[in-house]
């Protein structure tokens, strides 16, 4: 008994001298980062290792498009994994080597992005994240000038209205309510939210407009109390220009 007892102590003594493998650390971004495909026939997998189930393959960078990156994860290979969510396959990991991965500058663009994860890219994914919408609505668009025709898609949530061109967000718009755009809330004041966007490039009556290359966020102003407050937002990415 004594000697099984040694040899049980020994074997301890062993499993603590031997190193254990590192686990990767993940990173969160509140603030999600924009990033775009390198290369062609680049995995999506559903964990940042290249034994993690296949979600999706991009056939080439235009397919992927412009990709939500939320987080990173280190680990002991050259390239960090990231975390990403695009409109096709929705959220999944992406190596380091195939993503050129951006911090926006601009306000506008910061902004923008947050609200495309918030409010979901895809109709797939905003339903996965506020349920079934109240109204669901379809349409064809030709657009002659660039000689193509896009599915337009409309989902009126409690609260919001989110509209889709071809699968991608479009716009958001928040009339009223408690909702708002990251931490540019409906009833905040309308000066401070505004300053959180920069200049404006326009105002139309009672709406600052603010706009970075294809992103457009609008503010409309409102009396409360002798107060000036935010009375509606809306968000609008431009597809043909």
């Amino acid at each position: 008994m004594r000697v099984v007892k040694i040899c049980a102590v020994l074997a301890s003594i062993l499993l603590l001298s031997v190193p254990l493998a590192a686990n990767p650390t993940v990173e969160s971004f509140e603030w999600p980062k924009s990033g775009m495909l390198v290369g062609e026939r680049v995995n999506l997998r559903s964990g940042p290792a290249t034994s993690s189930k296949v979600i999706g393959r991009f056939v080439d960078e235009y397919e992927g498009g412009e990709l939500l990156v939320t987080g990173r994860s280190e680990g002991r290979e050259e390239f960090p994994w990231y975390r990403v969510v695009s409109h096709k396959f929705g959220e999944g990991w992406l190596y380091g080597k195939f993503i050129a991965v951006e911090e926006p500058e601009d306000p506008v663009r910061r902004y923008a992005l947050k609200i495309r994860g918030d409010f979901g890219l895809s109709p797939a994914q905003a339903v996965k994240m506020y349920g079934e919408p109240m109204k669901r609505s379809r349409e064809k668009l030709h657009i002659p000038d660039f000689n193509v025709t896009a599915e337009i898609v409309t989902l009126e949530f409690h609260g919001h209205t989110a509209i889709y061109w071809d699968g991608v967000l479009q716009s958001v718009e928040i009339p009223a309510g408690f909702m708002g755009f990251a931490d540019i809330l409906l009833g905040m004041d309308a000066e401070e939210a505004a300053s959180r966007l920069g200049t404006p490039i326009l105002r139309q009556e009672d709406t600052l407009i603010f706009g970075f290359e294809r992103d457009e966020i609008a503010l409309t102003e409102g009396k409360t109390g002798g107060r000036t407050v935010v009375a509606g937002l809306a968000y609008r990415r431009v597809v043909y220009d």
